[in-house]
């Protein structure tokens, strides 16, 4: 039976997202429902390592372990293994002892990179990477995002671009009636002085649609064109696609976009001060913000206006139109300054 509930969800995961693949994060799991356990993954490569901090029948605190190459990215199945009789943290050390296998079978199945189904002594649960201070889906975006942009399924010749994005505040607009993450595309990683304020030609907006678990960028691009990413994003990394279009029509997000891949490159900490987890110490460009130089890409296929006429659910498509008309407007004031 557990055979066939394994086989079962991964054909549902396939079937219903038709996704790009993604790589599960590593870090600390939990189910919000049962604060006080969890789940240290492990991922290297493609072999996975779990602890599982849990309790025994009479409320003890123990813990086992796993470990096993994954199926695919996305199956892990392992058997619990029990060490007991270990020193304690002061005394001499002794070797404890670990019996493989001694609490049977245990399951993971990612749906996306932050959330996965735990199956193991009879128990299903519903696990997630453990966000304890990044905030909801849009605070948690704030800070730097480097991401690679893969078009070769439309071009020949080389296919890949990058881009950085650097979203800096978030909150409810009341211009466009929505909860929103806002930021730019600065001219270097560097510098982020002035970003959001002065961005004339790179700003950005971006909400999360909670119906489907995806987050849509909006990219004021150049004077001609937007770029919107439409990703599922983990606390560290997202994955999905990019449309690429000219202002006045609109992205058949119902189709293949760019393969796109982001990594958080630099915190919000580091983003607002200065200081905090990131790559490289900042200089403050005393020069002022400069928009960034705008990649030339090819164009993502879109709806004519009878088409989009047409869409049963056309909510993506109004809310990015939103997007869009805001930017518009930012623009409109930033030149006034």
């Amino acid at each position: 039976m557990r055979f066939f509930h394994k086989i079962l969800l991964a054909l549902t995961l396939m079937m219903a997202s038709q996704a790009k693949a993604f790589t599960p994060e590593s870090g600390f799991w939990w189910n919000p429902n049962e604060p006080g356990s969890g789940y240290t993954i492990e991922i290297q490569d493609n072999f996975l390592f779990i602890i599982a901090y849990v309790y025994d029948d009479l409320g003890n605190p123990i813990w086992y372990t796993a470990a096993q190459t994954m199926e695919g990215n996305a199956i892990f199945d392992s058997e619990l293994d029990y060490t007991y009789n270990g020193p304690c943290i002061d005394c001499n050390y002794t070797q404890p002892i670990t019996i493989e296998g001694e609490r049977g079978p245990i399951t993971i199945t990612f749906i996306s990179e932050s959330t996965a189904e735990l199956q193991f002594q009879g128990a299903v649960k519903n696990i997630q990477r453990f966000n304890f201070i990044l905030g909801d889906e849009l605070n948690k975006m704030r800070g730097e995002w480097q991401i690679v942009i893969d078009q070769s399924n439309l071009v020949s010749g080389y296919p890949y671009f990058a881009d950085a994005l650097i979203f800096d505040d978030a909150g409810y607009d009341s211009d466009i009636d929505l909860d929103v993450v806002i930021g730019c595309r600065s001219e270097s990683t560097y510098f982020y002085y002035y970003c959001t304020d002065d961005a004339y030609d790179n700003s950005v907006y971006a909400y999360y649609d909670a119906d489907d678990d995806l987050l849509y960028a909006v990219v004021e691009h150049d004077s001609n064109n937007f770029l919107t990413y439409k990703v599922r994003v983990g606390l560290q990394q997202f994955d999905g696609d990019a449309y690429f279009y000219q202002r006045g029509t609109t992205p058949n997000f119902n189709v293949e976009g760019f393969l796109v891949r982001g990594f958080r490159t630099a915190s919000r900490t580091f983003t607002e001060t200065g200081t905090g987890p990131s790559r490289a110490a900042p200089t403050k460009d005393d020069g002022g913000f400069k928009s960034a130089q705008a990649i030339p890409l090819a164009y993502t296929k879109t709806l004519s206006q009878e088409e989009y006429a047409q869409l049963e659910n056309k909510k993506q498509n109004q809310i990015v139109k939103q997007l869009e008309l805001f930017l518009e407007m930012n623009k409109k004031l930033k030149a006034l300054k």
